[in-house]
C-alpha cells in the first residue's frame, strides 16, 4: 500500500477500533486507475468490499479527512441492522448524527455538525 494512503488510513482505523466497530480487513489494490491517487480495498467480515483512495502530495490532515469520509460510508454500512448506524456518535447528541471529518487548524477533526463544534482528532475517539 502506498505510505501516504496507509498513514491517512491509520487514524481512522484506530478510531474504528476505540469505538468498538468493525475493522475491514484492508488489501492494497489499484481500483482507481490513478498514479496520483493510490488505492485501496476495505473488506467486511460478509465478503463485500469498498476502495479507499487520497490524492497524493496534499497535506497529511487533508488526506485524513477524505479517507476518514470514505471510511466513515463503510462503517455505516457495515453498521447497518446490527448497531446505530451514526458512526462516530456525536457526544453531544448521540442519538441524532455522526461527527464529520473537517479540517481545523491545519489538523483534522471529528465535528458535531450541529455546533460545529470539534469533538475530536481522528484517531484520538475512545
Amino acid at each position: 500500500m502506498h505510505p501516504e494512503l496507509e498513514r491517512a488510513l491509520r487514524p481512522v482505523l484506530a478510531d474504528l477500533q476505540a469505538t468498538s466497530t468493525p475493522v475491514p480487513r484492508i488489501e492494497d489494490s489499484d481500483w482507481s486507475g490513478d498514479a496520483h491517487r493510490p488505492g485501496a480495498m476495505l473488506w467486511s467480515p460478509d465478503g463485500s468490499g469498498r476502495g479507499v483512495a487520497t490524492s497524493l502530495g496534499r497535506p497529511q490532515a487533508e488526506q485524513v479527512v477524505d479517507v476518514a469520509d470514505q471510511v466513515q460510508e463503510g462503517a455505516v454500512e457495515e453498521l447497518w441492522g446490527s448497531a446505530p448506524t451514526n458512526w462516530p456518535a456525536c457526544p453531544h447528541h448521540p442519538t441524532t448524527h455522526p461527527l464529520e471529518a473537517q479540517l481545523h487548524d491545519g489538523a483534522a477533526w471529528w465535528v458535531c455538525l450541529h455546533h460545529g463544534t470539534a469533538v475530536s482528532k481522528v484517531g484520538r475517539l475512545g
